[in-house]
């Protein structure tokens, strides 16, 4: 018998029983709309193509102007006399049709929506270089939503080479944060860092020490070339005495002895510079000097910079770089430039080292550490004129502290941001009693306390939509995100099963979802649809589902804990369009023993301990350790994402969490 503890949000198999049995479906609870309501169908998000507007100019001249496109319900773009193809459904190649000439002649938002028609492949082949471009000329204009597809395109390599350093740039410049630095910083990289930290004073040891033995070496090799010279000239001058007093027989035996012994003595002085030579030259190989990098260099050539360390690792970006773990004031940087008697300068960040490199190019500069990742350009320039550069990042390890802080500030400051931040609202959905699916334990009492706590705590206007169908969830949605406000914010919370098709794309299901039929489920398109097209400035959705991670876009960079009022100020006025998922694209775990799933029960707890003014990626760090903890214990790892909704227009903002009492 299996443990309720480990039922699972998805089971196909088990519905496949409950069919087999023949259990009756359960019938949902309907949401009961006015007579005459709209259908789910004039619901749906579509591309619309308005007619143009008949306009006066002057007192005689009347005309009629071009037909503006736009992106819409299908109902409100009937009763403006549009004319419209759902943008997911019937022929997709009317909406680059709807939406090219206006991406044409200037149009931001048409350029952008163009770009991920290409991307997507809607209508057309997937043109990754087509979408790029158009997504480049809405960015150069300004559009947030084309930086952050046109970092996403370099971070994927799709259609441009791929440059994480070029994608980074652009979600920056999406957030309005042009100054500072970004890293992101995996559990592999960081297990990395820590053996590139242990390995970079293991060569920095080493290094002394080859340096201190090459010392030694050369000065042996001179003291014993110096000998083997007086050996020489010695052997020389008895040569000499020997041709004087040839005819003096006894004379010459005893030059002849002389001979013979000085002549034994070169022998073994060359015999000790000889194994002097390999001892040195052994210890340049270790210190990676070639072999055509040793002695004086033929005019004419080319510097070369070897960095001895620390040891310089590769990332994603292309960009080269040294990790500093510990808090320090400055970075040791031990390096090699060859050939030594030629440099005329040797420059690091622009200052001159040329008095640091010794008679075998070796130089040692420290590096001071301000703030965060630290470029570092070292120069070499030749008496000819000829110069290398070889550059570096020095990234700093955001020190274990900083997870899960919580951010300081003034509760003046936190008034003013409840003031600009406008009205929340929440719609909130758990289903429990399926039809066709197993039933659950536990998605309306998450739904019913997570309802509660947002009233209750923060102030929200929330909508509970519990054991619900299809057309219910999408007639609420659809009311909701068309009825927001530029100022206000929108918290979706979905508890129940989740599923994925042979394609790929995430659904949820509705009470009334029909095992084998996705068209009875609902897609996450249609979510990002509704809230792309959605005025709020804030939208962030929470999902406790199998296979949620569907729903997961670009990477979200943190705003930095100690980030000043008025640049929190600045970066919550941009839109955010945000997704906290329960799990990856994998089965999630419902009852976690407290009455609630292990996600929502996390989500609870990090609701119930924000005191103060705190933003999404905070409250997810959170939830992560909450989940992690308590998955470990039912042996089902469990792994909640944070990102950017996919195609919903997010332009690098957070969605922010306030107490109403803070």
């Amino acid at each position: 018998m299996s443990n309720p503890k480990l039922q699972v949000r998805n089971s196909v198999l088990v519905a496949l029983a409950v069919v087999a049995l023949g259990a009756a479906p359960l019938q949902a609870n309907r949401v009961e709309l006015p007579q005459g309501a709209v259908t789910v169908d004039e619901l749906y998000i579509v591309d619309c193509l308005l007619p143009g507007q008949v306009r006066q100019l002057g007192g005689n001249f009347t005309y009629l102007s071009a037909r503006r496109p736009i992106r819409t319900t299908a109902k409100d773009c009937a009763i403006r006399g549009g004319e419209y193809v759902a943008f997911d459904r019937a022929n997709y190649a009317t909406a680059l049709k709807v939406w090219l000439p206006a991406a044409k002649e200037g149009d931001v938002n048409a350029m952008n929506y163009v770009g991920e028609i290409y991307e997507q492949g809607l209508g057309v082949e997937p043109d990754y270089a087509t979408a790029a471009e158009w997504f480049r000329r809405a960015a150069e204009k300004g559009s947030s939503s084309a930086m952050i597809n046109l970092g996403s395109l370099y971070e994927g390599g799709k259609g441009v080479a791929q440059d994480m350093t070029l994608a980074m740039n652009w979600y920056r410049k999406a957030s309005g944060l042009e100054g500072g630095t970004l890293e992101v910083v995996t559990d592999e990289q960081r297990q990395q860092r820590d053996a590139d930290a242990a390995e970079l004073e293991r060569l920095r040891g080493e290094v002394d020490d080859l340096r201190q033995q090459l010392g030694k070496a050369r000065a042996s090799l001179s003291a014993r070339e110096s000998e083997l010279q007086n050996s020489q000239t010695a052997l020389t001058q008895a040569r000499a005495s020997l041709a004087a007093a040839a005819a003096d027989r006894q004379r010459a035996a005893a030059a002849q002895a002389q001979i013979a012994e000085l002549e034994r003595k070169v022998a073994e002085q060359e015999q000790a510079v000889a194994t002097s030579r390999a001892e040195a030259d052994g210890l340049l190989t270790k210190m990676g000097v070639a072999n055509s990098e040793r002695g004086p260099a033929p005019p004419g050539t080319s510097p070369k910079i070897q960095v001895l360390a620390p040891k310089l690792v590769a990332t994603r970006s292309g960009v080269l770089a040294a990790p500093l773990l510990a808090a320090v004031p400055t970075y040791q940087i031990v390096g090699r430039v060859y050939p030594a008697e030629s440099i005329k300068a040797l420059k690091v960040n622009d200052r001159d080292m040329r008095d640091k490199i010794d008679a075998d190019g070796l130089f040692q500069v420290d590096i001071d550490i301000v703030g965060g990742d630290v470029p570092v350009e070292i120069q070499a320039i030749t008496n000819d004129g000829l110069s290398a550069v070889q550059s570096f990042l020095i990234t700093r390890e955001r020190a274990a502290s900083t997870v899960a802080q919580k951010r300081v500030t003034s509760k003046l400051f936190q008034r003013r941001m409840r003031s600009d931040l406008g009205e929340f609202h929440a719609l909130v959905i758990g289903n429990d009693q399926y039809g066709a699916f197993p039933a659950l334990s536990t998605a309306v009492a998450d739904a019913n306390a997570v309802s509660e706590q947002l009233e209750n705590r923060f102030g929200y206007k929330v909508s509970t939509l519990t054991n619900v169908g299809r057309e219910a969830i999408i007639a609420k949605l659809a009311e909701l995100t068309m009825a927001m406000k530029k100022n206000d914010n929108l918290l979706i919370y979905f508890a129940g099963h989740g599923q994925i098709d042979a394609n790929g794309r995430g659904y949820w299901i509705p009470v009334d979802g029909r095992s084998e039929d996705p068209s009875s489920w609902i897609g996450n398109d249609q979510i990002s649809d509704y809230i792309g097209a959605s005025a709020a400035k804030h939208v962030l959705v929470v999902a406790d589902s199998c296979y949620s991670g569907t729903l997961s876009g670009n990477a979200i960079r943190p705003i930095p804990l100690d980030a000043k009022e008025e640049d929190l100020l600045f970066i919550s006025r941009v839109k955010a369009r945000t997704v906290i998922t329960s799990g990856g694209l994998q089965p999630v775990l419902d009852d976690g023993g407290s009455g609630h799933s292990i996600f929502a029960h996390a989500f609870l707890t990090a609701l119930k301990q924000t005191d103060g003014l705190s933003e999404g990626y905070r409250l997810f760090e959170n939830v992560t350790d909450l989940v992690a903890q308590r998955s470990a214990v039912a042996r089902l790892p469990q792994r909640p994402q944070y990102s950017a909704l996919r195609h919903a227009g997010h332009e690098g903002s957070e969605f922010f969490f306030l107490p109403k009492d803070a």
